[in-house]
């Protein structure tokens, strides 16, 4: 168990380093002290507060790096291993019966039972010839019914009165006004309805689906991450002048964009800016929550 543990706490701060993350930024993006996870790197979990608190420390720190929590938590609570399963041995056929059991029971049986395939494909083949036979009657049956167009009919369309040649130039300016609102696109807006030091909920409507968020580090490094429907769909760590981008799955309606260092990151959606920093705040963490509104596809 004891080394279940210790590779546990290897594979996480092996993910972490992959991600680029000190133990200080992984502290901003958990919550769990700097301590805690020193002890679950170095595989000693006694020093923690209590059962309930290793499970918990070591989903957090596993989904914070990428790695499968509930994974390790069942590696260690003996449930799961770090080795995978041994293949399983197939099974020996057993043959029922001896040869001379088996020759007997198939001489014994009915020939009309031997013959079924025979007779069913014989059925299926006949059925087949008969559909294409009546499809050729009736083709021919169709080709007698047209009319030989020899003698034609001319019929003298009555001519357009003046009021009706007046009304036609009307009734193309309005389809064509009609036409020109249609045609013109919705121009999406972000409404801030709240804003403090560590969250910020904004509104997104008649946005384009699907909405392609930018990120931009402007003052120095700082951790990214988006969370839709409970779960991360993208994490990056921007250094100085990095600029990212990402698009959130069709339809979604509601994000957050978690941020390590607020004050250091710049961030468009769409194609504007988000506005979430103001004078005087601080570069902590920060959850900008977002509801978004789509445009209607045109009918």
């Amino acid at each position: 168990m004891a080394n279940e543990v210790t590779k546990i706490g290897q594979t996480l701060r092996q993910a972490r380093l992959n991600k680029n993350l000190s133990l200080d930024e992984l502290q901003q993006i958990t919550k769990i002290q700097r301590r805690y996870l020193e002890d679950i790197e170095a595989g000693d979990l006694e020093s923690l507060p209590g059962t309930f608190y290793v499970r918990a420390f070591v989903r957090q720190y596993a989904q914070a790096v990428g790695e499968d929590g509930e994974r390790l938590v069942a590696i260690l609570d003996g449930k799961a291993s770090f080795e995978p399963p041994l293949p399983k041995r197939p099974q020996p056929e057993t043959v029922k019966g001896s040869r001379k059991a088996l020759h007997v029971e198939e001489s014994t049986t009915s020939p009309v039972i031997r013959l079924l395939p025979v007779i069913f494909f014989t059925l299926v083949a006949v059925t087949i010839i008969g559909v294409v036979v009546w499809m050729t009657i009736q083709d021919r049956n169709e080709d007698s019914l047209i009319k030989d167009p020899g003698s034609s009919v001319t019929v003298e369309q009555p001519k357009a009165t003046s009021s009706s040649s007046s009304e036609a130039p009307k009734a193309s300016s309005s389809t064509e006004a009609s036409t020109t609102e249609s045609s013109a696109e919705k121009q999406m807006v972000i409404t801030t309805t709240s804003n403090t030091d560590s969250e910020a909920n904004m509104t997104i409507t008649d946005a384009t689906n699907p909405l392609q968020l930018d990120f931009e580090s402007t003052a120095g490094r700082c951790w990214v991450g988006v969370i839709v429907n409970g779960g991360y769909v993208y994490q990056y760590t921007l250094e100085v002048g990095d600029k990212q981008s990402t698009t959130l799955p069709e339809n979604t309606q509601n994000a957050t964009i978690v941020l390590g260092a607020s004050a250091n990151v710049a961030i468009k959606a769409g194609g504007q800016d988000l506005v979430f920093t103001e004078e005087g705040m601080a570069a902590l963490r920060k959850n900008i929550n977002l509801t978004i509104g789509y445009q209607q596809a045109a009918q």
